[in-house]
């Protein structure tokens, strides 16, 4: 059991580290992601916001462009909005692929916080 939460606790700390790098790795392909849809479309609100932020609004940013090319709903974006097309325009799939391991790394990193916590409820409410 402790070694496994040992794991658990080293991950997080992996995948920051990872997604740090690949950040650093993509940054050029991911500010272009951002200007050319700029150009051709409004951000809504809170992605406006985070697109500014470098590595930190890099998960929303990278969470966005990834339901784009998904065509799923997005948050202050109408369902019938021209938006939803940018994805599948020229180069874009191959630029938002270039995102998807930094999208992935970050929900790891995050579902092992998540179940850490889980974890130390668990070991407060004595049930483990």
């Amino acid at each position: 059991m402790k070694s496994a939460i040992m794991v658990l606790i080293m991950l997080p700390l992996v995948c920051l580290v990872v997604s740090v790098f690949l950040y650093l790795m993509n940054r050029s392909r991911y500010k272009e992601l951002i200007s050319d849809f700029q150009q051709k479309h409004t951000l809504p609100a809170p992605y406006l916001l985070h697109c500014n932020m470098g590595y930190i609004g890099s998960l929303l940013m990278t969470y966005f462009f990834m339901r784009l090319k998904k065509n799923k709903k997005i948050f202050f974006l109408n369902r019938n909005d021209n938006a939803y097309s940018f994805a599948h325009e020229g180069q874009n799939l191959k630029k938002i692929n270039n995102l998807k391991l930094l999208y992935y790394t970050f929900l790891l990193g995050f579902f092992c916080c998540f179940l850490l916590s889980i974890i130390a409820i668990l070991i407060k409410a004595q049930i483990i």
